[in-house]
């Protein structure tokens, strides 16, 4: 069997989330905007996650990479039924311990 050197030697800093940073974008808003979310952390972070979880990963080497309209305009059309059902679902079951 041969052994591999599972040491990456990558700056791996240089791999973005593109799909990671328009949901943070858009979440920021929405807790601008409402007021019928709880804006605990935990309430939020699930949020993210739940988001990230059922819409396209998007990554990219370099913030100069070009993005085709199109994708992220689906993309961002994902978040948006995402975030709904997200709401909807940490609102029925949510993980924070009310005082």
């Amino acid at each position: 069997m041969v052994k591999r050197n599972t040491k990456i030697n990558y700056n791996l800093d240089l791999i973005k989330n593109r799909s990671l940073e328009l949901v943070i974008s858009r979440i920021e808003k929405l807790l601008n905007e409402r007021d019928d979310f709880c804006q605990c952390e935990v309430c939020v972070i699930d949020l993210i996650a739940y988001v990230l979880n059922n819409i396209t990963p998007l990554y990219t080497t370099s913030l100069l990479d070009p993005f085709e309209n199109k994708k992220i305009e689906t993309i961002n059309e994902e978040i948006e039924r995402a975030i709904k059902e997200g709401i909807k679902r940490i609102k029925e079951h949510p993980h924070h311990i009310d005082d």
